[in-house]
């Protein structure tokens, strides 16, 4: 071998040597010094199994009986060293065959402990996914199971009330014909008083949908009408009266989810008749801009304003103002609202706010992804 590659095969990082047919060793790199705490050149001579020890020499024997057969192996093993390190290594025992004559063996072992210690991580990183996955399937079918717990409680909960509030509008219909005023005005007071359980039902039902909501929702192209006039069909029928819309834009349709956005619409023009004085009109203006493309709907009432304690916290869950109308109110109503808009990537803003009224925007953006 050229003195060259002598020096060269000498510093190699793994090790090489060469054994003739009785095992001993006729050349062995530097890094036998490394891995057996053997000095290289008093190897020369040395038996195999010597060197290796008992237990490891039978593990590798039967590698080396294939090997002077002329059949090249290849295999992985822990080697031990010194100080008890323990390096894992992929060996090849590569034939010297010459004129069909096995005369020797090259021995080529690398350290892959580092690469050991990588599939190990990827298997555990496997493992954990695959755990991940699984969990995340069962609280997605927790998730779907108490979606349908939710859809039975609200049936089995409306389906009364709805059938209480006919009820008690039949009978107001009956006592205002025959002339009693006030029975029918008592009537007309239960009536409404339905009408809010039923709007703090649809609220909670909702909040307990929109938390575990996944993103993104689906839209679909909406009348734009017909989701104002669902909203306002939502209110009380004699606060419907007091609804005022005002169309400054000849777009029809939108891109939205139909149900969410009836439920944002009617959270809004149920707080502008709740807290503007009896009687006075709530606003509805429906307009679009450019930048954004977005549809803009637009609700104003004639109340006192929002008060400045609340304002900071306005969207959030659980936010009540000290109206003596707040009383009773889970705060729900303008979180649900920018729960929604976020859904939408869109946006609820408090666009005004006056001692004399306050507008609230939603600002339902028409972008090419939706």
């Amino acid at each position: 071998m050229p003195l060259d590659l002598l020096s060269v095969v000498s510093r190699m990082p793994s090790m090489m040597a060469y054994w003739d047919t009785d095992l001993r060793c006729r050349f062995a790199n530097n890094a036998y010094q490394k891995w057996f705490g053997v000095d290289p050149k008093k190897l020369i001579g040395t038996r195999l199994d010597a060197l290796l020890g008992p237990e490891l020499f039978a593990l590798n024997e039967p590698y080396l009986r294939e090997a002077f057969k002329g059949v090249e192996q290849t295999f992985e093993r822990i080697v031990p060293g010194p100080g008890g390190i323990q390096r894992n290594s992929l060996a090849s025992y590569i034939p010297d065959v010459v004129d069909g004559v096995v005369k020797g063996i090259l021995v080529h072992v690398t350290e892959i402990t580092e690469l050991k210690q990588a599939q190990a991580a990827l298997e555990s990183e496997r493992a954990l996914r695959t755990q991940f996955e699984q969990q995340a399937e069962h609280l997605r079918e927790l998730l779907r199971e108490r979606s349908e717990m939710l859809d039975v409680l609200a049936h089995e909960v409306r389906q009364p009330l709805n059938n209480a509030s006919a009820a008690l509008q039949s009978a107001t219909a009956i006592l205002v014909n025959v002339g009693d005023k006030t029975a029918a005005a008592r009537m007309s007071r239960a009536q409404a008083v339905i009408g809010e359980v039923m709007a703090g039902v649809d609220n909670t039902l909702a909040v307990a949908s929109l938390l575990a909501r996944p993103d993104p929702i689906g839209r679909t192209d909406c009348d734009v009408d017909t989701l104002i006039a669902v909203a306002i069909g939502d209110m009380p029928a004699t606060e419907r009266e007091r609804i005022l819309v005002e169309r400054a834009t000849p777009t029809r349709t939108a891109s939205m989810d139909m149900n969410l956005m009836r439920l944002a619409l009617r959270n809004l023009l149920s707080n502008a008749l709740k807290y503007s004085p009896p009687g006075s009109p709530v606003e509805i203006r429906v307009t679009d801009s450019d930048e954004p493309l977005a549809l803009i709907i637009d609700v104003s009432d004639h109340g006192k304003g929002v008060e400045a304690q609340v304002l900071p916290r306005l969207f959030e869950r659980g936010t009540r103002g000290t109206d003596v109308r707040s009383e009773g109110s889970h705060g729900l109503g303008l979180y649900i609202v920018r729960r929604v808009m976020e859904l939408h990537d869109s946006m609820v803003q408090l666009h005004s706010n006056t001692p004399a009224g306050t507008t609230m925007r939603l600002v339902v953006e028409q972008t090419a992804g939706t």
